[in-house]
């Protein structure tokens, strides 16, 4: 098992080089600038709230494994608040009508942030429970290097607009490094499972599928931030779509 996590480590150092994290740290934008395309990021981050609850979670655990599994979903359980509240406190929640918030959420733009859910949903169907934790692992560190690179602009932007902001802000980030997967004895004792060498190479697998899924969602992030369009713009060109 030590295996697969260096093999999460090292695919997590190359996920890093990816496009929007390098825009994120780009100081030549305004941090606000560079959070601007965050609101796209809403069917990502309630569907995952949803997933977690819905469909990854266990009523009854089969094993130890899975019992790691549901304590940290219930960990990550109410993270879309510290999301809506940062909206808010980052002037991003303009009143939209519904259907032009549905257009915005399900436009040609966000397709592949959609596709990233059905594409978890379809990989878990049937895993073990250890297939399932190097899953949530794995989604973990995708969003461990997301949060990296995004906290020192949300501080940023807190600083500029003498605001709170907690999703966005470093009170998240500690937060991930403090589940319950983290702590040293866990960790250790994950580590020290033997694996077959047909297992290892399955969760490997599992590894590379995680952030080959993030990372088309993360490209099209970047794609929006690009196109640096205020909120009003993005939803005509839905409408003009749809």
């Amino acid at each position: 098992m030590k295996q697969v996590f260096e093999h999460i480590k090292q695919t997590s150092a190359a996920f890093e080089g990816r496009p929007l994290f390098r825009y994120l740290r780009d100081e030549s934008l305004s941090a606000r600038e560079r959070l601007a395309f965050v609101p796209c990021m809403s069917h990502f981050v309630m569907t995952f709230a949803d997933l977690y609850h819905f469909f990854l979670t266990e009523e009854t655990p089969k094993d130890h494994y899975h019992e790691l599994v549901n304590t940290h979903l219930a960990e990550e359980g109410t993270h879309w608040k510290w999301f809506l509240a940062d909206l808010t406190n980052m002037n991003l929640d303009p009143e939209l009508r519904f259907t032009d918030a549905v257009r915005l959420l399900w436009g040609e733009a966000t397709k592949e942030t959609r596709r990233l859910a059905y594409e978890i949903c379809k990989l878990s169907a049937g895993m073990s429970s250890l297939q399932k934790l190097v899953l949530v692992q794995s989604i973990e560190a995708t969003g461990r290097v997301g949060l990296e690179a995004a906290v020192p602009v949300g501080n940023a932007v807190a600083r500029d607009m003498k605001r709170n902001l907690v999703y966005f802000g470093g009170h998240h980030l500690e937060t991930e490094q403090q589940h319950t997967l983290e702590e040293t004895d866990v960790h250790s004792a994950l580590e020290a499972l033997e694996l077959d060498e047909a297992t290892r190479a399955d969760l490997c697998g599992i590894v590379d599928k995680v952030f080959a899924h993030f990372a088309g969602f993360v490209d099209e992030a970047h794609r929006v931030a690009l196109s640096r369009r205020t909120m009003s713009e993005s939803v005509e060109e839905a409408r003009l779509a749809g």
